[in-house]
């Protein structure tokens, strides 16, 4: 932001001061000539709150008259004052201040304009756009949201959203270090430091692997590193005190998959103490970092909860996330502490037996993670529904067998309701196709389109009515069957048994879009064939463009559009805008990121193709399909 733009938006506002204001020669003033010194705009900034009202105006009008110079100050009076009147004031003083800069692109300025007009949670949405704009062009403007947003709460998501985006040995994280940099300025509002010091800790990474490359030894970037990690926790501190740190922000980072399961949100805390982990595993200092893991968890344990199941959802989270980071031991203190958890909650104790089983340094350890998933499956024995929702964290976290005895155990008990059968069928012979395991996925599927035998002389009628319910084509359903088929004809080299089940797929539901895509990838088509395929594309897709014009807030649409062009042909550059879309209404859910990763990979993007492969990596680490789909662009393929 330049200081001369800054300077004008602000002089606008001594018009709407009172009068002529006549400015106190105190020795606090500063020379409108220079650039005012820390303590002069301290000291004009304190006497926002004098109880002299011509002394409050006077320093009103000599902080407007400086114009840039000033607003860093301002921004971070109306955070960390403990005077309200100075807060307020200060708010007051800063507030118009534009957010757009004359480099940005248009895509940017546009969603900065309508970041200005929104409310709260739409603001919130227009946040998760700028985080994606293609070749991270939004970053910039994000971060001078950090800077320049009025609100406590609009500056921190913003900070949020950007650390989530950290991970150590990121190769884009240095490009986006840059434009946060960029985008903060001078600012010292307590997310803009937070977000510094990150950025100096993950600068002083790479120096130090350069072995002093860039001119720093690795003592001297282990010396940032430390003084990084210091600013943290003291910035930590003041967010902690002076707002909603720990406020649960709903639309920060909640996810919804196809399977309909909402993602659990993080508060802001949560995700600023978690970069502040995983920089101390990153500095070596893993002590350090377990007891941070321990006092978060113990402060959760030992909190009055009126919704134990919420707490129980909470801790478990939380013990995946340590593990996932090579931190398990939080396991023993959630025996410690609140054992009942491991005895009425089975998604406590299978995050505690994948705990158990990551750690290596005790051979028993194995055993002991058995036993711990046995007694969590014995403990859903007549809860259907929670046996499902075990299957699906299961399969997200890693934990794959565990989660296919759950899904078996609720398809195969006869008083399972309808509608759950049939989620746990499809979720399972998805999760089976992920696993390479086709046979299997075709006939879990089967079940589901031929009916359940043990209760076809009990009045239960066919699926159809329950798969509309759940939003399911009851042909769509029969027809990824046949996709199945024939991923298991190909696995074994059938070339005419993969054929014929595609066209059985395509029978079934002609748009089925990864048959369209098989059959029009397959190597031995004759030129009519080869015609064929495209002709059922192009039907296809306007048959899906004619759902989105019916239906325009519904995502699969533009998400199947997306996916069918960028592995076929089409308008790829109509594509890319559809998987865009998707992500506005599913803000960084893993399908529609590998979808969005596909539309560039086919523009011959590359590089934004490994990016939105590698954010959906981050939200299902365990989709071995995403892995190989990463693996591939990587290799250019």
């Amino acid at each position: 932001m330049k200081t001369c733009q800054l300077h004008g938006a602000l002089w606008c506002f001594s018009f709407l001061l009172a009068g002529s204001l006549a400015i106190a020669g105190t020795s606090a003033t500063p020379d409108a000539r220079r650039e005012p010194s820390a303590e002069e705009l301290a000291a004009l900034i304190e006497s926002l709150g004098d109880t002299d009202y011509s002394q409050r105006e006077a320093a009103a009008s000599q902080l407007t008259l400086l114009g840039g110079a000033a607003v860093d100050a301002l921004l971070a009076a109306t955070e960390i004052s403990d005077d309200l009147e100075v807060a307020l004031q200060a708010r007051w003083l800063v507030d118009g201040i534009p957010l757009n800069a004359p480099h940005d692109s248009a895509e940017v300025t546009q969603l900065l304009e309508r970041f200005r007009l929104q409310d709260f949670a739409n603001r919130v949405q227009v946040m998760h756009q700028l985080l994606r704009v293609e070749n991270d062009a939004g970053i910039e403007a994000l971060a001078r949201i950090v800077r320049l947003d009025r609100s406590t709460s609009g500056s921190r998501i913003a900070a949020a959203l950007l650390v989530r985006e950290w991970q150590p040995d990121d190769p884009f994280w240095g490009g986006i270090c840059k434009r946060i940099l960029t985008g903060l300025g001078g600012s010292t509002r307590p997310a803009a430091e937070l977000l510094k010091a990150l950025c100096a800790f993950s600068q002083a990474e790479v120096v130090g692997s350069a072995a002093g490359s860039a001119g720093a030894t690795p003592d001297e970037a282990a010396k940032i590193r430390a003084r990084s990690l210091e600013k943290i926790a003291a910035t930590l501190a003041i967010l902690e005190r002076t707002g909603d740190a720990q406020s649960p922000v709903d639309t920060l980072t909640g996810i919804t998959g196809e399977d309909g399961s909402a993602g659990l949100n993080e508060t802001m805390g949560q995700i600023f103490k978690r970069c502040q982990i995983q920089m101390l595993l990153a500095a070596d200092r893993r002590d350090d970092a377990v007891s941070e893991v321990t006092q978060m968890l113990k402060a959760s344990l030992e909190a009055d909860s009126a919704d134990d199941d919420q707490l129980a959802s909470a801790i478990a989270e939380m013990l995946i996330w340590a593990c996932q980071r090579g931190l398990p031991e939080g396991a023993d203190l959630v025996a410690q502490v609140r054992p009942q958890l491991l005895d009425s909650h089975p998604r406590v104790g299978y995050a505690s037996a994948l705990c158990t089983l990551a750690r290596k340094d005790q051979p028993q350890n194995q055993a002991r993670a058995e036993e711990l998933a046995d007694e969590a499956f014995d403990r859903s024995e007549d809860d259907i529904a929670g046996r499902l929702q075990a299957a699906m964290l299961l399969a997200k976290w890693g934990g794959i067998e565990w989660a296919n005895r759950e899904y078996r155990a609720v398809i195969d008990d006869p008083k399972t309701p309808s509608a759950q059968f049939a989620l746990a069928t499809i979720l399972f012979s998805e999760s089976l196709h992920d696993q390479e395991r086709e046979s299997e996925a075709a006939e879990c599927l089967r079940k589901l389109v031929t009916g359940r035998a043990e209760r076809k002389g009990r009045g239960e009628g066919g699926q159809e009515p329950i798969l509309q319910q759940l939003g399911r084509d009851p042909r769509s359903v029969k027809s990824r069957m046949y996709f199945f088929e024939s991923c298991a004809a190909l696995a074994k080299g059938d070339t005419i048994a993969q054929r014929k089940a595609l066209e059985d797929s395509l029978r079934a539901y002609s748009k089925d879009v990864d048959s369209l895509i098989a059959i029009y990838k397959f190597p031995d088509n004759t030129p009519e064939q080869h015609a064929k395929s495209v002709a059922r594309i192009k039907e296809s897709l306007a048959h899906i463009q004619g759902e989105i014009d019916a239906v325009p807030d519904d995502t699969n649409g533009y998400n199947e559009y997306a996916w069918l062009v960028a592995n076929t042909e089409g308008d790829l550059k109509k594509a890319t805008q559809y998987a865009k879309h998707s992500l506005i209404q599913s803000f960084d859910s893993s399908s529609y990121l590998d979808t969005l990763a596909h539309c560039y990979a086919a523009a011959g993007n590359r590089a934004a193709a490994i990016r939105s492969q590698t954010l959906a990596q981050r939200q299902e680490p365990y989709n071995r399909t995403i892995g190989k789909n990463l693996e591939r662009f990587r290799q250019g393929q």
